[in-house]
């Protein structure tokens, strides 16, 4: 019995291994920030990755923001215990690039499982560069999302607009013909809401040649003459022109959706959750230009830390690379309303059907052929929101622009 049996254990102590290794998928830790629509979509997409990558396990691990997300992802550098790949914006990626603790992903697009090279070049080139660290590639964009503005077309109409304007001085016409007031002077319907803020007060800076920073973490230059300039245009559809409304609450769009607010500035991505519960026509347009075109793009980029084993960076690499290609980009806008991160994306079929039924929308994600981004230096984070708050000071009317813009550079400075 002995003769036949030691072959046979030598044989299953051989082939054992193998079975087990067969049987276990490769486990990748993303944490992310999404919710609503698209914390749903993303779900919808890794269930399809895993069934086409059976040996990959993709853990999704919902922070609920983005500043729990910040603060988790340092907490977990710090005890060297990061996910395999997570969510970022360009500051955070700047802090951990300097410690040390991310994968260069242009290694991976470069490899042996890399990119076409046509897949690359289809991915709009500003995107891309504001993803390189050093001349290198580190991160790649993940969810991106353009400024728009939502109108009702039919108050436009009835104003004498078949479209959206194109220029900030003929939107300021255009608002002084779409606000209605009730017979006893209160108003009925205000004409804009949510236009004081920095993502349009930074958007109409570009345009005018104008620019945060000297350079990274470098003096402030949003309180020069021309940030004044931009910051006196908003704050007079206000105070001057009183056709803009401060008191829309923490969801402006319900305001919106009632018809109290003919045409109001927000991310694109705010359509998913109302998509179907209009009760009128919405378009959706690009910010107006008074200048060169510019249009401030946020959203975050997707990185992979080193700390990860190299089966987990492979098959990581193996689901951003499925993520980010244009049959997958497609679902994602679809689910979202982010724009896709490929040109070629704009012709696919269904996304012209989208095109075809909502008034504005290809010409608003056309804004990433001209988009522009924030600074990503460390002194950023507490600079945007010292601006964040000053701008917020100025719209209730407690600042004039210059106190409010300088006292915004002072605590840049300060920090």
């Amino acid at each position: 019995m002995r003769h036949w049996l030691l072959p046979l254990l030598f044989t299953i102590s051989i082939l054992a291994p193998d079975c087990r290794s067969g049987s276990e998928k490769v486990k990748v830790k993303f944490w992310h920030a999404m919710g609503g629509e698209a914390q749903k979509t993303l779900k919808l997409m890794v269930e399809e990755f895993e069934r086409e990558n059976p040996d990959i396990k993709i853990e999704l691990v919902g922070m609920g923001n983005y500043d729990a997300l910040a603060q988790k992802l340092l907490g977990a550098v710090a005890v060297q215990n990061p996910p395999t790949i997570a969510q970022m914006y360009e500051n955070w990626t700047t802090q951990l690039y300097a410690a040390g603790q991310l994968e260069f992903l242009e290694d991976y697009i470069l490899g042996p499982d890399g990119m076409d090279s046509s897949e690359i070049a289809d991915i709009y080139p500003g995107l891309l560069e504001n993803n390189r660290w050093d001349g290198k590639i580190l991160t790649l964009p993940f969810n991106k999302s353009v400024p728009v503005y939502y109108y009702n077309v039919e108050l436009l109409r009835q104003a004498g607009y078949d479209s959206f304007p194109r220029t900030w001085s003929e939107f300021r016409q255009m608002c002084r013909k779409l606000l209605r007031r009730n017979p006893d002077g209160t108003i009925a319907t205000w004409a804009t809401a949510n236009g004081t803020d920095i993502w349009i007060f930074g958007s109409m800076l570009f345009q005018r040649g104008g620019r945060f920073l000297s350079h990274e973490d470098g003096e402030p230059e949003f309180n020069s003459p021309l940030g004044v300039e931009v910051l006196s245009f908003q704050l007079d559809l206000i105070f001057r022109d009183s056709v803009q409304t401060t008191a829309t609450g923490r969801n402006p769009m319900e305001d919106f959706l009632v018809g109290r607010i003919a045409t109001i500035t927000g991310s694109s991505t705010w359509r998913a959750p109302i998509a179907g519960q209009e009760k009128f026509p919405v378009g959706m347009a690009p910010i107006p230009v008074e200048g060169k075109p510019a249009a401030i793009i946020y959203g975050t980029n997707i990185g992979m830390f080193k700390k990860a084993s190299p089966a987990e960076k492979k098959a990581a690499w193996r689901f951003i690379k499925w993520f980010i290609a244009p049959k997958q980009q497609v679902k994602w806008s679809l689910g979202t309303w982010y724009v896709p991160i490929h040109r070629s994306c704009l012709d696919d079929p269904q996304l012209q059907e989208r095109f075809a039924t909502t008034p504005g929308l290809l010409a608003a994600y056309r804004q990433l052929e001209y988009g522009v981004f924030e600074p990503r230096g460390l002194k950023w984070l507490a600079g945007r929101k010292a601006l964040v708050e000053e701008l917020e000071a100025a719209t209730l009317g407690a600042k004039t622009p210059q106190q409010a813009l300088d006292d915004a550079a002072r605590r840049y400075r300060e920090q």
